[in-house]
């Protein structure tokens, strides 16, 4: 009977210690952002059939997302990849821009790295139209307080050397009316009254090629 007791004293025991064993929780560790390399930011690429993204390997980073994204007709492909690189076949003759997403398959945030833009040119020693203008304020979907309004906006093109002028358009239906032609400004003051615009600016080089912005909206309250 001693014999048993003690067996059932030396199980008690050591069901004690398992039971008062702390663990340790570690959270998942955030993947960071990947510097892009190849193609460069406002670059002309002439590769032939495809075009080689590269980027530095980034930190906690189990896989990538590529986003392209033709700038002239908004058209998006995605590709995934293991590695820090992919070769993607595009449209020849055409402004896109890049960007990568790293991800980590213990966490679900991601991050994400600058957005570049190059040229996919089929011949070398010819002029380009600039990139389609970034809009820099109001963004798309701002809200903005009636009276005195800043348009801004940017440009960058393959092209050195070339000059830029730009036509603004802005109205409440379909940005269509013009306000200003030909001006060297990247900024705009309007007055406007509650309501919802829509504006576009055309981005011109000296060469006569032209770009669209595509169409903004942002709301006057």
């Amino acid at each position: 009977m001693k014999k048993i007791l003690n067996i059932l004293s030396g199980l008690i025991m050591i069901l004690h210690f398992s039971c008062s064993k702390t663990y340790e929780f570690r959270a998942p560790v955030d993947p960071e952002a990947a510097n892009l390399s190849k193609p460069a930011n406002n670059s002309q690429c002439l590769e032939v059939d495809s075009v080689n993204f590269e980027w530095n390997k980034s930190e906690n980073t189990d896989s990538y997302t590529i986003t392209i994204i033709n700038l002239d007709t908004n058209e998006t492909t995605n590709k995934n990849s293991n590695t820090n690189s992919v070769e993607v076949s595009l449209e020849k003759g055409k402004p896109y821009s890049w960007q990568i997403t790293s991800k980590n398959k213990n966490t679900s945030k991601t991050a994400k790295s600058e957005i570049w833009k190059f040229y996919l040119s089929g011949t070398a020693n010819t002029n380009h139209a600039p990139f389609p203008a970034e809009i820099i304020a109001p963004k798309n979907d701002a809200v903005v307080s009636a009276g005195t309004i800043e348009l801004s906006w940017k440009v960058s093109d393959v092209d050195v050397g070339d000059t830029h002028t730009f036509d603004v358009f802005i109205d409440e239906l379909d940005a269509s009316t013009v306000i200003s032609q030909d001006q060297a400004d990247t900024k705009k003051t309007v007055d406007l009254t509650k309501g919802v615009y829509y504006w576009a600016i055309i981005a011109k080089d000296s060469k006569q090629n032209h770009s669209h912005s595509g169409i903004y909206k942002f709301t006057v309250e």
